[in-house]
């Protein structure tokens, strides 16, 4: 047997693993945001007469809710909320690759199997890929059910391939936070610092995003803040996701992913040494 099926095996191998071991994960996640975003759903005939009273209130124009229609109620509180929810997840099991598998002793094992270690960063970030894409299909398919079961006593501006269409746009914004926090996992050498950063990055992308249309002096901030770049107004429904908004998230993700491979290109492993410590290793 060649080197090169060797590792195309191995890797296939490995991959089968990441992929199976998140089966749970994927399920559980799935029905979780089904539910966050049926309540909501099915909450909105019931009050809907007393919603367009709350987009007064400054703590919802801080947070950017529209609760003047159907499809802006859906789009600022399920479309916004349902990838900051994911985002958790994401933050979890990106930061978990790597530097938690040192924390626990199996990133060894994983590096002395016959395939690069470019090859190990790029089998993980393409389960992790798969994983969220599944997840978020999960959440679009049940939430486009409850929908289209609502249309049958309530009048709604929005379709249920509309909101299914609209919920797997939060894919793109997913992955940008997983690479990065795939990068720390793979740059810093534990687990708690990986998600610390990660955690905070994605609050303050999230809040920042929202701050800059409150006060114009940060408007040249915007473009840092990767929740720019998520659209959830009403027109996704009608005019779909901005190509321009869905490379940019794609570039980061790509960006952050290069770094990755860098980074764990040069880690030592098992003496969970910080950066400014580690000697350059060879490729394994």
């Amino acid at each position: 047997m060649t080197a090169i099926r060797m590792g195309a095996i191995t890797m296939l191998n490995l991959l089968k693993h990441e992929l199976l071991s998140r089966v749970t994960a994927t399920i559980g996640w799935g029905i979780g945001l089904i539910l966050f975003g049926a309540l909501y759903i099915t909450v909105f005939p019931e009050v809907s007469a007393q919603m367009g009273n709350l987009s007064d209130l400054a703590i919802y124009r801080a947070m950017g809710l529209d609760m003047q229609s159907f499809a802006g109620f859906i789009s600022s509180v399920v479309l916004q909320f349902l990838p900051l929810l994911l985002g958790i997840y994401a933050i979890i099991t990106s930061t978990q690759t790597l530097a938690g598998e040192e924390d626990n002793g199996n990133l060894e094992m994983i590096v002395a199997m016959p395939i690069r270690r470019w090859q190990i960063v790029l089998v993980k970030a393409f389960a992790i890929a798969v994983v969220v894409f599944l997840i978020l299909l999960i959440a679009g398919f049940g939430n486009a059910q409850v929908l289209k079961y609502i249309k049958t006593t309530t009048e709604v501006d929005v379709t249920p391939t509309q909101l299914f269409a609209a919920v797997l746009n939060g894919w793109p914004i997913t992955m940008a936070f997983s690479m990065f926090g795939l990068f720390l996992g793979a740059y810093l050498p534990h687990k708690r610092p990986a998600a610390a950063i990660a955690t905070v990055f994605f609050v303050a992308s999230f809040f920042g995003r929202n701050l800059v249309d409150l006060v114009d002096s940060l408007e040249n901030l915007k473009p840092f803040f990767l929740f720019t770049y998520l659209d959830t107004t009403p027109t996704i429904f009608k005019e779909g996701v901005n190509p321009a908004d869905l490379w940019t998230l794609l570039g980061v993700a790509v960006v952050f992913l290069l770094l990755a491979i860098l980074a764990f290109q040069r880690r030592n492993i098992t003496v969970h040494a910080w950066p400014w410590q580690r000697a350059q290793v060879s490729d394994v």
